[in-house]
């Protein structure tokens, strides 16, 4: 083996090291008490993996009781149905069949719906009115399944575009709702 390319083995394996050490620490940046919280809302959402890593990739400092697990929750569905709200805007744009713009229409209503409760409950637990924070937050879901529903009751049934982030809603909706009534 000639000494440059020990060198870049050597450069290789330290890289993968690396690598390695920041994926395991992000692994274990929850402390115990947090990451019981998070497993007990987890258990409960249709993809345990999903909620996960969300609470995971969002967590600040390791560390987070009820009312921290919610603020990220709350955080993800806003900005998920914000983002979700410009998709439509484009797909509007681009489509010209009538049932499938009226499906995406209905759709635009039912994530303008999530939005607006999101953004009131945002406003409540702000204020710590956890109780009222819940109750608008309790309108997100049947708002949202508008747009799972609208595209099989539709004839005749189009395939949705919106499936995967209607998934990813859903389960960020249940996160909120389930960690903001933990609160005690």
């Amino acid at each position: 083996m000639t000494s440059s390319t020990y060198f870049l083995s050597s450069q290789l394996w330290l890289t993968l090291f690396i690598v390695l050490i920041a994926v395991f620490q992000l692994a274990i940046a929850a402390d115990s008490g947090t990451e019981d919280k998070i497993k007990r809302i987890c258990r409960q959402m249709e993809e345990f993996e999903f909620c996960s890593q969300t609470f995971h990739q969002n967590l600040k400092g390791g560390s987070a009781d009820y009312i921290g697990l919610t603020e990220i929750a709350n955080n993800q569905v806003y900005t998920k149905a914000s983002s979700t709200l410009v998709y439509i805007e484009q797909l509007l744009r681009s489509v010209s069949d009538p049932t499938t713009r009226k499906a995406l229409l209905v759709c635009e209503n039912g994530y303008y719906a999530v939005n607006e409760a999101f953004v009131e409950g945002i406003r409540w637990f702000s204020q710590k009115y956890y109780k009222e924070m819940l109750n608008v937050e309790r309108r997100a879901p049947s708002a949202q399944a508008s747009c799972t529903s609208i595209f099989t009751t539709t004839p005749p049934p189009k395939q949705n575009p919106l499936f995967q982030i209607n998934r990813e809603m859903r389960i960020l909706i249940a996160m909120a709702i389930v960690s903001g009534s933990s609160i005690s």
